[in-house]
């Protein structure tokens, strides 16, 4: 699972052989409808090879001219098709999702083995963010990724945000560190309410009564989930929420300096590698400053009970985990509307909460699961709420254009 991400987040800007951009949508018959896979197989292995006669093209597949098709196509042969766009779409939407949900688990599992290992939630934040600003690193260096190019004024846009996304990242690492995994997802189920309010101090904006009203069940199943925690503290709680505040206001600021220069080749994915690298450097003196003193005589308890290739291989791998699938996430969401937006993340929330309680075998009292559900459920209408208010704006300002 994780080699599959990595070879898809490498891939996904390729750089010794630049993929050709599909030719407009046009009406060439294919010469097959339904071609030998040896034919389709021929094509493919050419294109791999770099022969620039062969191009994938999006034809129409139809009698009516209504399908579309991803073919490859030559001169000679003319088109081979390969399948349907929408099947593609749907495949490829599949597998974004797949992957989101299973990196997704993937780390909240590995990162709590670690911090099981050894206590240090400070120094495993930084070292999380190391690792991937090492995995993006790489990518530029190599050329598989273009490498961003940002101005002054850009790096001074970013430092407030790359502060809040180190100051998110450690608040929930060490939230899971102090408490069960399952009891931090819940709390984080509450970043709405944390987001609404502070746009509402911060920016002004106004919270229409359908999400105000979601925030409700939020609340209450947050606070009727804490209550009824068995291994509920107040560190795991505060390491939460200092989770949901940092982040909420990362994505305020964020949305507040849209208009504000950005550099060359600042995709969304590089803005997260950015992001990432100068989170790490905000992060790495935190851990030495808070947790430097102790981190010695604490590897070195640890290493007499696990050895250190077993605490360094979950390092690797969970600072793998954690940068992929928010990479994924954005190639996920990049792709579909707000309303499947708000379904994935609820799905998301819930598959790691019930893999982290199957895991660990986190017990829980039917309060608990109750709290959780209604919180969940409102974290829900919340989002769908947005979603339609998103929509609605849209459509107006796309009508105010007509």
């Amino acid at each position: 699972m994780l080699q599959v991400a990595v070879l898809l987040t490498a891939l996904s800007r390729p750089a010794l052989v630049a993929p050709r951009p599909p030719a407009p949508l046009r009406s060439r018959a294919p010469v097959a409808t339904a071609p030998a896979p040896a034919s389709l197989l021929g094509k493919a292995a050419r294109m791999v090879r770099g022969d620039p006669t062969i191009q994938y093209e999006t034809i129409t597949c139809s009698d009516i001219d209504e399908e579309e098709c991803l073919a490859l196509c030559d001169e000679e042969t003319g088109c081979s098709i390969v399948a349907p766009s929408a099947a593609l779409r749907t495949l490829k939407i599949g597998v974004y999702f797949a992957l989101w949900f299973a990196l997704s688990t993937g780390y909240n599992i590995a990162n709590k083995v670690r911090l099981n290992a050894i206590a240090l939630p400070w120094c495993h934040s930084a070292a999380s963010l190391g690792v991937g600003s090492a995995f993006v690193s790489f990518l530029w260096a190599t050329g598989l990724r273009k490498r961003p190019s940002l101005p002054r004024a850009a790096v001074a846009t970013l430092l407030p945000i790359s502060f809040l996304h180190a100051l998110g990242h450690i608040g929930a690492v060490v939230s899971a560190g102090a408490g069960a995994v399952s009891f931090t997802q819940i709390v984080k189920a509450a970043e709405p309410v944390c987001t609404a309010l502070l746009s509402w101090g911060i920016l002004g904006a106004t919270i229409s009564a359908p999400a105000a009203l979601a925030l409700v069940p939020i609340v209450a199943g947050v606070a009727l989930a804490s209550v009824s925690e068995l291994s509920f503290t107040w560190l795991s709680f505060s390491g939460a929420m200092l989770s949901n505040l940092a982040f909420a206001t990362r994505n305020i600021l964020s949305r507040a300096s849209m208009d504000r220069p950005k550099g060359k080749n600042m995709t969304p994915e590089n803005l997260f590698g950015v992001l990432t690298v100068m989170s790490f450097l905000w992060a790495l003196p935190c851990a030495i400053l808070i947790e430097g003193p102790t981190a010695l005589a604490k590897w070195s308890a640890a290493t007499a009970v696990k050895p250190a290739s077993y605490i360094l291989q979950y390092t690797v791998s969970t600072g793998l985990y954690f940068y992929l699938y928010n990479e994924v996430a954005m190639l996920a969401l990049n792709n579909v509307n707000p309303v499947t937006h708000a379904v994935a993340n609820t799905l998301k929330r819930v598959v790691i909460l019930l893999a982290c309680v199957v895991f660990f075998k986190t017990p829980m009292t039917p309060l608990c699961i109750a709290g959780s559900t209604v919180a969940i459920v409102g974290s829900y209408l919340y989002s769908m709420a947005k979603g339609r208010e998103k929509a609605l704006a849209k459509a107006a300002a796309k009508k105010g254009a007509a």
